[in-house]
C-alpha cells in the first residue's frame, strides 16, 4: 500500500471503525475492509479530475471552502452526524456523477456487503478523504500541496498491479469509451458550477 493511503487510513482508528460499522450495520473489520477499498476508487476520482484546471480549481475550492482537516481531530464523533454524512453524500454525487452507482455495485461484489452498507461507507470515507487534503494543505491555504498530493498518488498506482488500475478505470469511466478523463472533466465542471452558485 503506498505512503498517501496508508497516512489517509491511519486517521482511522478502532473507535472511529466502531462508529462507521455502526452507521453501516457491519462489522468494524468489514468496515476497515470496504474503506481499504473505497479510498483509491475516491482518491483516482479525485486526482485524476484535478488534472484539468477546471477540476483542480473546484477541488481547491471544496477544500478551502469547506474542508480545512479539523474532522480528522475528532472523527470518531464526527462521523456520526449527521451533516457530515450528508456532507459526504454531496461530495460523492459531484465527484462520482452518474458512476456513484457502479463504483457502489463494485464495492458491494468485492466486499461481499449489500449496497445500502456501502453507499453509507461511501458517504464516510469520502469527508475522510477530504479532510485529509484539508490538513495537507493547511485548510486550503497552499492548494498547490492538493496538486501535488493527488499526482504522487496517480504516480504510485503506476506501480501497483494493471489489473487494480484497469477496474477502477472501467467503475470511472462514465460513457463506457475507455476514457475517464471526459468524463472527469464533466464531473469537474458540475462541481464547479454548484460551488460558485453557493457564493
Amino acid at each position: 500500500m503506498d505512503s498517501i493511503l496508508s497516512s489517509i487510513l491511519s486517521q482511522i482508528d478502532d473507535n472511529t471503525l466502531q462508529v462507521i460499522g455502526r452507521q453501516a450495520n457491519v462489522s468494524p473489520d468489514k468496515a476497515q475492509s470496504a474503506l481499504e477499498s473505497a479510498i483509491p476508487i475516491l482518491m483516482s476520482a479525485l486526482a485524476k479530475n484535478s488534472s484539468t484546471p477546471e477540476g483542480a480549481s473546484a477541488l481547491q475550492n471544496a477544500v478551502a471552502k469547506k474542508h480545512d482537516g479539523s474532522l480528522l481531530d475528532n472523527l470518531g464523533s464526527l462521523l456520526g452526524n449527521q451533516d457530515v454524512i450528508e456532507d459526504g453524500a454531496g461530495i460523492l454525487k459531484h465527484v462520482l456523477g452518474s458512476k456513484q452507482g457502479n463504483v457502489e455495485q463494485y464495492l458491494s461484489q468485492s466486499s461481499g456487503l449489500d449496497s445500502s452498507a456501502i453507499a453509507k461507507i461511501l458517504q464516510m470515507a469520502a469527508p475522510i478523504v477530504m479532510g485529509f487534503l484539508g490538513k495537507k494543505s493547511g485548510g486550503g491555504s497552499n492548494t498547490s500541496i492538493i496538486g501535488d498530493l493527488l499526482n504522487s498518488y496517480l504516480n504510485s498506482q503506476q506501480s501497483q498491479p494493471k489489473q487494480s488500475q484497469s477496474m477502477i478505470n472501467s467503475i470511472l469511466d462514465r460513457d463506457n469509451d475507455g476514457n475517464i478523463m471526459d468524463d472527469l472533466g464533466e464531473m469537474g465542471m458540475s462541481f464547479l458550477g454548484k460551488i460558485l452558485k453557493k457564493r
